[in-house]
């Protein structure tokens, strides 16, 4: 199986931002957002692909390094206020 490791840290990164920062309270957090957020952030981080589960925990160390770890957050976080700005549908 390959899997690309930095969906696991976007998704971890959006769901620690959304239940941890105030600032996120009223952001729309339906599936369909959630997705959008995902994908707008995704689409700015260097895909990270890794096999099986040595890979991922090999890969969750590299990942986690202070720069990689400060670069996803940067991304969700102009994800997060990108998509609530441009949403889909009506609030």
């Amino acid at each position: 199986m390959i899997k690309n490791y930095a969906e696991v840290l976007v998704e971890r990164t959006l769901e620690n931002l959304l239940r941890n920062n105030p600032e996120y309270a009223n952001i729309c957090k339906c599936d369909n957002c959630l997705d959008d957020i995902k994908a707008k952030a995704l689409n700015n981080i260097k895909p990270y692909y890794v096999t099986g589960k040595i890979g991922e925990v090999y890969s969750e160390y590299n990942m986690l390094e202070y720069q990689n770890s400060t670069n996803i957050v940067m991304e969700v976080a102009k994800a997060i206020v990108h998509i609530d700005a441009n949403r889909k549908h009506n609030p």
